[in-house]
């Protein structure tokens, strides 16, 4: 099947981009809904041959895509925390791309978990490190190769919970934290390849993926009550069931509080594969008020000291801003 025609001009487009006679590929490691899925329509839109990662190909977003898609938009059947998946995908995105090389990797991949560190059981801390920090590291290391090839992109999505802690999301804030650190370091050891690493950092859009909403929304509410089964007798009775069940119940109203839609996410995530000088980091405002609070905070944690972060944190948190 032949890639991608060239892409129409852009504003600041990295001319680059038009040097590889239409064989701009994209590799986007989770399209299943979310960012991931509206992505792959956009790219295709843009005239990119796009990789589209899912779980499986049977699944609804996968078969939207390939209804909604051109020809161009090929669909990989991708878990990330599995390595003969992994491997597969690297063996088609080479052998479709032709030997030119591949443009970028999006790795947005990822799933959340809630709780104080006390009823938060170690095979939760495990299970989302795989998909959201080991599942990240393997896929850009097995595709390393041919972004180098082509002096390409890297691009991760993390959080605004990479750059500032809270209360409940150490399971999840963990992986965004080791996630932002592998990102800086594979910039710092990529730049004598030419090519860029950014940082996309969603605030509160939590509600209009699939993190917080259907089957994970399911998830997540199964999992508390796991949590409090599991927890000590002396843990609940220190903390309360109503303190646990007071943590889950913003979920069930994330999609009223995020922001109206994915549009400036998917803005950033243009403009780090396609700008001539991308960002290193895209710090991107969500919520539906004026403000996105925690991106707020985010900003001021590079310059308060912590003693004062952690007084804000802990006044907003209690005044209901989470």
């Amino acid at each position: 099947m032949a890639c991608c025609q060239p892409l129409q001009p852009l504003a600041n487009v990295d001319p680059t981009i038009y040097c590889y006679l239409g064989t701009t590929c994209t590799c986007i490691s989770s399209t299943l809904s979310g960012f991931g899925h509206e992505l792959v329509k956009r790219l295709d839109q843009l005239g990119f041959t796009v990789f589209a990662g899912c779980l499986s190909e049977k699944s609804e977003g996968a078969q939207n895509l390939q209804k909604e898609c051109t020809r161009r938009v090929h669909i990989l059947k991708l878990d990330v925390t599995k390595s003969e998946d992994i491997r597969r995908a690297a063996d088609t995105v080479e052998k479709i791309c032709r030997g030119t090389g591949l443009w970028a990797l999006v790795n947005n991949a990822g799933i959340d978990s809630f709780g104080d560190v006390e009823f938060c059981t170690m095979e939760m801390y495990r299970r989302v490190a795989d998909v959201n920090l080991f599942g990240l590291i393997h896929v850009t290391k097995a595709l390393l190769p041919l972004i180098r090839k082509c002096k390409g992109r890297v691009v991760n999505v993390t959080s605004v919970k990479g750059i500032l802690s809270r209360p409940t999301i150490s399971v999840y804030g963990n992986t965004k934290f080791g996630a932002e650190n592998f990102s800086d370091c594979l910039r710092l050891e990529m730049r004598k390849f030419g090519v860029k690493v950014s940082i996309v950092e969603p605030g509160n859009f939590g509600g209009l993926t699939g993190i917080v909403r259907d089957q994970n929304l399911e998830r997540l509410m199964s999992e508390m009550e796991k949590m409090w089964e599991s927890a000590d007798e002396e843990v609940q009775e220190a903390y309360g069931r109503e303190h646990l069940e007071e943590q889950f119940t913003g979920l069930h109203k994330a999609s009223q509080n995020c922001a109206p839609n994915m549009g400036p996410v998917l803005r950033a995530l243009e403009d780090a594969l396609t700008s001539e000088t991308p960002a290193i980091r895209y710090l991107v405002d969500g919520g539906r008020g004026l403000i996105d609070w925690y991106n707020l905070f985010g900003r001021m944690n590079y310059y308060l000291p912590t003693e004062w972060m952690d007084f804000i944190i802990d006044k907003a948190w209690n005044f209901g801003i989470r």
